[in-house]
Formats: C-alpha cells, sequence, structure tokens
C-alpha cells in the first residue's frame, strides 16, 4: 500500500490520474469515478518493477483540501504462473536432458546403447563421435536452461519488492 497526498481536489486528481495511466497505456479494469480506478499496467514479457504485468489500483478521498491517494500495486496472476510453470517446465526439461546425457556417457564408456542410444545411432554409420556429440550438445543446452531459470529468479528477486515503482511513478506525475 502506498499513500500520498495531493494538493487538488478529489475530481481533477482523477481526471490527471486517469489521463497519465491512459498515456501510460494501461488497460482500465474498473473504475468509479472520482473515487477509485483499477489498471492492469505493464506485459507478461516485462522484466523489469516499471514493465512486469501488474494489477494497480488507486483509491481517492477528499482530505480537507487536499486529496488522498491510495494505492495498492500486486503483480498479475498470469506474470506469476508463466514465471512458476515456465520454470518447473525448464526444470523438467533439464531432467531429460541430464537423463540423456548419462545415457549417452553409459553408451560411450560401455558400447552397450541404453534408451536414449538411438539419438547418436540416428547417421548411416553409428559412431562414438556421433554419441560423445551429442552428449556434449544436450549439456550445454542443459547449461543454457540453468543459466535461464537463474535468470528468472533474479529477475522475481528484483521485480516483487519493487512492484509500486509504476505507483510511485504516477502519483509523483500528478503532484507535479
Amino acid at each position: 500500500m502506498f499513500e500520498r497526498k495531493i494538493s487538488q481536489s478529489v475530481e481533477q486528481t482523477y481526471a490527471s490520474l486517469e489521463k497519465i495511466l491512459v498515456a501510460h497505456k494501461c488497460k482500465i479494469n474498473a473504475r468509479e469515478p472520482p473515487r477509485y480506478i483499477q489498471v492492469t499496467q505493464g506485459s507478461l514479457i516485462g522484466i523489469s518493477p516499471m514493465t512486469a504485468k501488474k494489477v494497480v489500483s488507486f483509491s481517492l478521498s477528499a482530505d480537507g483540501s487536499q486529496t488522498k491517494v491510495e494505492s495498492c500495486s500486486e503483480i498479475a496472476s498470469d506474470w506469476k504462473n508463466l514465471t512458476l510453470y515456465g520454470n518447473v517446465i525448464t526444470a523438467l526439461v533439464i531432467g531429460v536432458f541430464q537423463w540423456i546425457t548419462l545415457d549417452m556417457n553409459n553408451y560411450i564408456n560401455s558400447a552397450k546403447p541404453g534408451f536414449w542410444a538411438w539419438i547418436a545411432q540416428m547417421f548411416e554409420t553409428p559412431s562414438m563421435e556421433a554419441a560423445v556429440l551429442v552428449s556434449n550438445l544436450i549439456q550445454a543446452l542443459a547449461l543454457f536452461l540453468i543459466l535461464v531459470i537463474i535468470f528468472e529468479i533474479i529477475i522475481v528477486i528484483y521485480v516483487y519488492p519493487r512492484k509500486n515503482a509504476f505507483t510511485q511513478h504516477v502519483l509523483e506525475k500528478i503532484s507535479s
């Protein structure tokens, strides 16, 4: 929850707020002029506090000659789900890659084909070089996916505590 007092009437503050939100390409979900407005801001591919998809609500009330604006930002559920399920699926793919790599290494060391040996045997003349190539390629892909998961975790750790950055930006624009 973020709160700020604005030296304007409730109606003026609401009009300024709505104008700023529309200028930032926010999708208005709900409104009760001049007391409340809720918007969706950002996108699913956003990786910063200003661009990650979130639902932001603003409540306005008179406070003497000023307007008290209370705002609340929540990361959108579809952004959370995409991040969570994307990482889970990526981890499962890494597990399969590790299984393939172990099977290939077993094939390389013992010359006994396992479940995944057919990948190295796809060529007209199966060779250990093909198995080594496949094993190394899959290990590189697994490493890349591990780095992707680490990057996603860093994004989440960075975005969540700063989810009110857009709200603060909007309220600063109203004040000026």
